[in-house]
């Protein structure tokens, strides 16, 4: 049963491989092809730095099966060997070796990453930076990871119909965690409430028409790390806010800005983040359902117990691959979100304006405007950049016209 588990993986990560390659033949077709959206500078740089996020995911694919032997062919017998001796404590330890050999591997690549994004000019932050980064991280994962995966470990160990239990406990704490995101984020980020006047008050003026009610609209400052643009909302209930990078800030005029806050609140007035959480809670359900009936055969293949540790790991180590078989459904529900939040976005200010900023943001952000449709499929949230554009090519005026 290892070795098939081994294969079935195998064969999981040789799809996600040829896929990532398929895409980089498709990229430097389409760049002979001639720029398309951006100019002949910037179609050149997204080309090439697409082809290196694209290399980016073979490398990590490569990682993960590496990692999937070697735990499944005696990695995970030997820690359980050395560490295990029946307490709760004792399997909290075993986890955390895990994560401590899956972060150590995985490092060199986030390393290479950052540093290839310094070299296109989007990381700017220091190096000491990163590594304070890495370390807050890891105090936030091992004191408040540690309290979940001991709650876990304690339903999976003393509860028959644990799986049905750790379901509902790992829903309820990631709702949790996006109400106190912005707590998580102040770590990381200085927010500061939003000192243009107009604009703050053209922002609040576009979320009342909708109902939306936010506890204040700061501006992060993301230049510190990264010049790239973005804004959302964060949080749930009261601790909800508007969040724009001081990036966003500089690159985009007034009323491009009102577009992309306008396709958020497009997100809030059609209730999608509380489908998205339904749709995290029915894939959450499969993936407990599933690890909550394996055999145990496969752990006494292992040379290992069915305990909480063990049954945590192998959720950890295959879900991606789970996740990859639903995904292309949950993209379609995406799409077709972000095509109404679009058209809630030029409802709000205009299609104009939404479309500059749309060509902003994938201009500064070296986004390649090109995608096949296979890999749009299986791996894109949003519709890709050309069919956004192109549902918004009809020029409206602006019925918030303030400039």
């Amino acid at each position: 049963m290892v070795n098939f588990l081994i294969g079935l993986y195998g064969v999981y990560v040789f799809i996600k491989i040829l896929l990532e390659i398929r895409e980089v033949f498709f990229i430097k077709k389409e760049f002979e092809k001639g720029p398309v959206l951006l100019g002949l500078e910037d179609f050149k740089t997204s080309a090439i730095y697409s082809i290196y996020k694209h290399t980016f995911e073979i490398f990590n694919s490569l990682i993960s099966l590496f990692l999937v032997v070697f735990w499944l062919s005696g990695g995970l017998f030997i820690i359980n060997y050395v560490f295990y001796d029946g307490s709760l404590f004792s399997e909290l330890k075993i986890l955390g070796v895990f994560f401590l050999v899956n972060y150590l591997l995985t490092l060199p690549i986030h390393i290479w990453e950052k540093h290839i994004d310094k070299k296109f000019g989007f990381n700017v932050a220091p190096w000491r930076m990163f590594f304070v980064d890495e370390i807050k991280k890891i105090i936030l994962f091992v004191v408040f990871g540690g309290l979940f995966f001991a709650g876990l470990i304690y339903f999976i160990d003393n509860f028959k119909n644990w799986w049905l239990i750790g379901f509902v406990f790992s829903f309820v704490v990631i709702v949790l965690i996006n109400v106190l995101y912005p707590f998580f984020a102040a770590w990381f980020n200085k927010f500061e409430p939003l000192k243009d006047e107009e604009l703050k008050n053209a922002i609040e003026e576009m979320m009342k028409k909708v109902g939306f009610k936010s506890s204040g609209i700061f501006v992060m400052d993301a230049s510190k790390r990264d010049t790239r643009l973005n804004a959302y909302f964060a949080g749930l209930g009261k601790s909800k806010r508007v969040v724009l990078f001081d990036t966003l800030l500089k690159k985009l005029n007034k009323n491009e800005i009102l577009a992309v806050l306008g396709h958020e609140l497009g997100h809030f007035k059609h209730k999608d983040i509380l489908k998205n959480i339904a749709v995290m809670g029915i894939v959450l359900f499969v993936i407990f359902y599933i690890f909550g009936h394996l055999p145990d055969k496969l752990f006494l293949s292992l040379g290992v117990l069915k305990n909480g540790v063990n049954i945590i790991i192998l959720m950890l180590l295959f879900s991606d691959m789970i996740m990859f078989i639903l995904q292309p459904l949950i993209n379609l529900i995406s799409r077709h979100n972000e095509f109404a939040a679009d058209e809630m976005g030029s409802n709000l200010v205009s299609k104009k304006d939404l479309r500059e900023a749309l060509k902003k943001l994938v201009t500064e952000n070296k986004h390649f405007p090109k995608v096949s449709k296979l890999y749009s499929f299986i791996y894109y949230t949003h519709p890709p950049i050309l069919e956004r554009l192109e549902k918004l090519k009809d020029e409206d005026e602006s019925i918030n016209n303030r400039n």
